[in-house]
Protein backbone atom coordinates (compact mmCIF):
# COMPACT_ATOMS: atom_id res chain seq x y z
CA UNK A 1 0.00 0.00 0.00
CA UNK A 2 1.28 3.22 -1.32
CA UNK A 3 -0.23 6.74 -0.60
CA UNK A 4 -3.30 4.61 0.57
CA UNK A 5 -3.55 3.22 -2.48
CA UNK A 6 -4.09 -0.85 -2.58
CA UNK A 7 -4.29 -3.12 -5.92
CA UNK A 8 -6.07 -6.41 -5.71
CA UNK A 9 -5.14 -8.94 -8.48
CA UNK A 10 -8.40 -10.59 -10.12
CA UNK A 11 -6.51 -13.72 -11.21
CA UNK A 12 -8.48 -16.07 -13.84
CA UNK A 13 -6.70 -19.31 -14.97
CA UNK A 14 -7.08 -19.41 -18.98
CA UNK A 15 -7.98 -22.59 -20.51
CA UNK A 16 -6.30 -21.56 -23.57
CA UNK A 17 -2.78 -20.38 -24.95
CA UNK A 18 -2.96 -17.71 -21.73
CA UNK A 19 -1.60 -18.23 -18.46
CA UNK A 20 -4.47 -16.02 -17.10
CA UNK A 21 -6.91 -13.36 -17.90
CA UNK A 22 -5.86 -10.74 -15.29
CA UNK A 23 -8.38 -7.43 -14.11
CA UNK A 24 -7.89 -5.37 -10.90
CA UNK A 25 -9.59 -3.72 -8.10
CA UNK A 26 -7.81 -0.14 -6.69
CA UNK A 27 -8.61 0.71 -3.25
CA UNK A 28 -8.03 4.61 -2.87
CA UNK A 29 -9.93 6.07 0.33
CA UNK A 30 -13.56 6.12 -0.18
CA UNK A 31 -13.47 4.30 -3.52
CA UNK A 32 -13.05 0.94 -4.84
CA UNK A 33 -12.65 1.22 -8.63
CA UNK A 34 -12.61 -2.21 -11.22
CA UNK A 35 -10.06 -1.96 -13.75
CA UNK A 36 -11.06 -3.86 -16.55
CA UNK A 37 -13.97 -6.72 -16.07
CA UNK A 38 -12.62 -9.97 -17.89
CA UNK A 39 -14.86 -12.09 -20.04
CA UNK A 40 -18.29 -12.37 -18.97
CA UNK A 41 -18.09 -16.16 -17.95
CA UNK A 42 -18.88 -17.63 -14.89
CA UNK A 43 -15.01 -18.25 -14.02
CA UNK A 44 -14.59 -14.54 -14.31
CA UNK A 45 -17.77 -13.33 -11.84
CA UNK A 46 -16.60 -16.31 -9.39
CA UNK A 47 -12.84 -15.23 -9.21
CA UNK A 48 -13.97 -11.33 -9.01
CA UNK A 49 -16.96 -11.73 -5.95
CA UNK A 50 -13.99 -14.35 -4.48
CA UNK A 51 -11.02 -11.35 -4.58
CA UNK A 52 -13.94 -9.06 -3.25
CA UNK A 53 -14.94 -11.47 -0.17
CA UNK A 54 -11.09 -12.54 0.36
CA UNK A 55 -10.72 -8.68 0.44
CA UNK A 56 -14.08 -7.66 2.88
CA UNK A 57 -15.65 -6.02 0.02
CA UNK A 58 -19.26 -7.32 -1.63
CA UNK A 59 -19.70 -6.20 -5.37
CA UNK A 60 -21.76 -2.80 -3.86
CA UNK A 61 -18.45 -1.49 -3.37
CA UNK A 62 -17.49 -0.91 -6.67
CA UNK A 63 -17.56 2.81 -7.28
CA UNK A 64 -16.49 2.86 -10.82
CA UNK A 65 -15.41 0.63 -13.50
CA UNK A 66 -12.37 1.99 -15.79
CA UNK A 67 -12.11 0.40 -19.27
CA UNK A 68 -7.97 -0.30 -20.68
CA UNK A 69 -9.61 -0.89 -24.17
CA UNK A 70 -12.85 -2.52 -25.78
CA UNK A 71 -12.06 -6.32 -26.05
CA UNK A 72 -13.95 -8.84 -24.81
CA UNK A 73 -11.75 -10.45 -22.36
CA UNK A 74 -11.71 -6.55 -20.88
CA UNK A 75 -15.28 -5.70 -20.76
CA UNK A 76 -17.04 -9.13 -19.85
CA UNK A 77 -18.11 -8.37 -16.71
CA UNK A 78 -19.56 -4.66 -16.68
CA UNK A 79 -23.19 -5.06 -18.45
CA UNK A 80 -23.54 -7.94 -15.20
CA UNK A 81 -21.88 -5.41 -12.40
CA UNK A 82 -24.02 -2.37 -13.32
CA UNK A 83 -27.27 -4.05 -13.73
CA UNK A 84 -26.56 -4.59 -9.78
CA UNK A 85 -26.26 -0.97 -8.88
CA UNK A 86 -25.87 2.24 -10.63
CA UNK A 87 -21.94 3.17 -11.00
CA UNK A 88 -20.28 4.98 -13.31
CA UNK A 89 -18.35 3.61 -16.28
CA UNK A 90 -15.19 5.13 -17.86
CA UNK A 91 -14.38 4.07 -21.59
CA UNK A 92 -13.06 4.43 -24.45
CA UNK A 93 -16.33 5.45 -27.24
CA UNK A 94 -16.03 2.11 -28.92
CA UNK A 95 -16.57 0.27 -25.76
CA UNK A 96 -19.57 1.91 -25.18
CA UNK A 97 -20.68 0.65 -28.63
CA UNK A 98 -19.91 -2.86 -27.87
CA UNK A 99 -21.21 -2.67 -24.33
CA UNK A 100 -24.47 -1.44 -25.73
CA UNK A 101 -24.39 -4.22 -28.25
CA UNK A 102 -25.04 -1.63 -30.94
CA UNK A 103 -25.93 -3.76 -33.90
CA UNK A 104 -24.11 -1.43 -36.75
CA UNK A 105 -21.26 -1.31 -34.78
CA UNK A 106 -21.11 -5.28 -34.02
CA UNK A 107 -21.80 -5.92 -37.73
CA UNK A 108 -18.71 -3.52 -39.14
CA UNK A 109 -16.17 -5.63 -35.96
CA UNK A 110 -17.64 -8.95 -37.94
CA UNK A 111 -17.13 -8.04 -41.37
CA UNK A 112 -13.53 -6.36 -40.45
CA UNK A 113 -12.24 -9.24 -38.91
CA UNK A 114 -13.98 -11.96 -41.34
CA UNK A 115 -11.95 -10.12 -44.06
CA UNK A 116 -9.22 -9.73 -41.94
CA UNK A 117 -8.74 -13.62 -41.45
CA UNK A 118 -9.67 -14.09 -45.30
CA UNK A 119 -6.49 -11.90 -45.91
CA UNK A 120 -4.28 -13.71 -43.65
CA UNK A 121 -5.40 -17.26 -44.56
CA UNK A 122 -6.90 -18.28 -41.78
CA UNK A 123 -9.00 -20.63 -43.28
CA UNK A 124 -12.93 -21.23 -41.96
CA UNK A 125 -12.44 -18.00 -40.25
CA UNK A 126 -12.41 -16.01 -43.33
CA UNK A 127 -15.06 -17.58 -45.38
CA UNK A 128 -18.29 -16.31 -46.34
CA UNK A 129 -21.37 -18.14 -44.86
Amino acid sequence: MKNNIEVFPVIVPAANRLKSYNFFLVKNEHSLNLIDAGLNTEDCWDSLLKTLKNQGFTLTDITGILLTHHHTDHIGLVNRIVSTHSIPVYAHPYAILLLRRDIEYVKMRAEFFRKLYHEMGCGEFGRNK
